[in-house]
């Protein structure tokens, strides 16, 4: 029996390295739905996302969120570090701290042995170097909450409270969106835009790909059938859960676990 490699945070590195640039360059996110995160060795920079432009020097680290465009204007000796990931639980672990699409730039960390926590283990295609580079994963992100914890104003609270409810609640049947802003007593309107603006996905995308995320671990590492997975991440239709689920993974329930080597 083949062993999972994907790691139980939901954590897919898809590029990492360092940089050294002189003149200005564009570039798209590789993946769509993939984050990028910058941090800056030496030097200093503008970095124009969606249009704005924000000032990063050494010591900052600059996020730039799924589906966006950015410029990097570099100044002189501009040395710099990039991951690139995605995988809505790191997602949901990246919304406990302070980045946001309105403030993409963190200052300094101040933490002895910071930067070496960019040196992710080689990308290889087998269980422990996935897990190993989740765990580099999460250990990079700790230290981004400690030391700059998501905001606790009351906009921000709403979506920090909904992603915890939905964490919380997302495999009961019928589960839907409605529960969410009935348990927030929120405008479903309000509470979408709020969404949208600080997750970069909608409150039933994120929903189903937290379903998702779990059908996947439940597929690969238990005995149970394709119909009981479905039911046990909150669907009531069989044949809707393997349609979303090729939708998301381009392959249905049964031929991702014919990948892994496993019978269904």
């Amino acid at each position: 029996m083949k062993t999972f490699i994907k790691n139980q945070i939901d954590f897919k590195c898809h590029s990492y390295g360092n940089s050294e640039v002189s003149s200005s360059f564009s570039q798209s996110n590789t993946v769509d739905a993939s984050y990028k995160l910058l941090y800056i060795y030496d030097g200093g920079c503008s970095v124009v996302i969606d249009g704005k432009s924000y000032n990063a020097s050494r010591g900052d680290s600059v996020l730039i969120f799924p589906c966006l465009s950015f410029e990097i204007k570099p100044e002189p000796d501009l040395k710099y570090t990039w991951l690139e990931f995605s995988g809505f639980e790191s997602a949901a672990i990246l919304g406990r701290v302070a980045f946001s699409k309105k403030n993409p730039v963190l200052g300094k960390m101040d933490i002895e042995g910071f930067e070496d926590l960019f040196e992710m283990p080689a990308i290889l295609d087998n269980a422990y170097s996935h897990y190993r580079m989740g765990g580099c994963f999460l250990l990079l992100l700790s230290y981004y909450i400690e030391k700059f914890p998501s905001k606790t104003n009351e906009n921000e609270g709403y979506v920090y409270r909904a992603c915890t409810y939905i964490d919380n609640n997302f495999s009961t049947p019928g589960f839907g969106v409605k529960n969410v802003t009935e348990a927030l007593k929120i405008d479903r309107s309000y509470l979408y835009r709020l969404f949208m603006d600080e997750m970069g996905v909608s409150i039933i995308d994120y929903i189903i790909r937290r379903r998702i995320s779990k059908a996947e671990i439940m597929l690969a590492n238990s005995g149970l059938s394709v119909k009981d997975v479905a039911y046990s991440v909150g669907f009531s239709d069989q044949m809707y859960f393997s349609r979303v689920f090729k939708r998301i993974n381009g392959k249905t329930p049964s031929e991702f676990r014919v990948t892994l080597g496993l019978k269904n």
